[in-house]
């Protein structure tokens, strides 16, 4: 309908003389709302696909960090009924080393680990002492991070001191009877 007020006349439009172009309209919202609600929705995918990391790097080192638990305390249980550390052994294997201790819990945290690699026992570290070693079966920054998480656990947080040392290569907790 096209209308004209001053003379009063409404008249009917035919198709051919309907407009082809769409009338723009104004944004309902102002500009800087919808920016806002765009950069928001993106950081909030930024932050949930971290969290999956953090959450899939603890999980591990919560595996990881119950190996060392229960294989510390079967070491330390050899220690005290035998007045010796155990001999160097491959902690899935001990052999006839630890025949008398309680190696169930242990065995279940093995099987429970996230972290494939070879877990053995060492009477002499490189650094001098009695550990628990861990060597990962690929090496790299996951390794590192999740052993990062662990030692913020069990010990100082730092990768090259304390009782829980590590390198890109493995992993070592020293023993002691303190």
């Amino acid at each position: 309908m096209l209308a004209d007020p001053a003379r009063g006349i409404v008249t009917e439009m035919s198709d051919a003389e309907k407009p082809t172009t769409k009338i723009l309209l104004t944004p309902g919202v102002p500009l800087w709302f919808t920016v806002a609600k765009g950069g928001l929705i993106g950081l909030g995918f930024g932050f949930a696909i971290a969290l999956i990391f953090v959450v899939l790097d603890h999980r591990k080192a919560s595996s990881v960090e119950a190996v060392f638990v229960q294989a510390r305390a079967v070491c330390l249980q050899y220690r005290g009924d035998n007045g010796i550390w155990p001999q160097d052994s491959e902690i899935p294997r001990p052999g006839t080393t630890l025949a008398d201790a309680k190696l169930a819990p242990l065995a279940k945290a093995l099987a429970q680990c996230q972290v494939p690699g070879n877990w053995s026992f060492v009477g002499k570290s490189p650094e001098g002492w009695p550990a628990i070693v861990f060597t990962p079966a690929e090496t790299g920054r996951s390794f590192e991070r999740t052993l990062g998480v662990v030692d913020g656990w069990m010990d100082d947080g730092k990768r090259l001191a304390g009782d829980l040392r590590y390198d890109e290569a493995q992993a070592r907790l020293k023993l002691s009877v303190e």
